[in-house]
């Protein structure tokens, strides 16, 4: 049995997601205040970071055009108006599908 890369990458969101999210609200540890602060801001949005590079980079490689689009569509929504994160990926998700089907 073979795992696709969207397998994997959807395992390691999840383990990583309960390691940085669920783990921490369970198991006390006594950090200093430096590392506490690293654990609870810094970590979390590395890992977002790097999945979404991840995504992207998957995506871009996959479909560039309707990839690019779509990734400037909501660059450009969020930054122009304050439609709300879901509408904005609605948006995008529209948009990726449309020029999808086009090509």
């Amino acid at each position: 049995m073979s795992i696709s890369s969207h397998a994997t990458a959807i395992v390691a969101l999840f383990a990583t997601s309960l390691i940085v999210r669920v783990l921490p609200a369970f198991v006390r540890l006594r950090l200093s205040d430096t590392a506490h602060s690293l654990l609870e801001r810094v970590l979390p949005m590395a890992v977002f970071l790097n999945f979404a590079v991840y995504i992207g980079w998957t995506e871009i490689h996959t479909a560039p055009v309707a990839a690019v689009v779509a990734i400037s569509v909501a660059a450009l929504v969020t930054f122009s108006t304050r439609i709300g994160l879901v509408l904005t990926t609605c948006a995008a998700t529209l948009v990726y599908f449309l020029i999808r089907m086009a090509l």
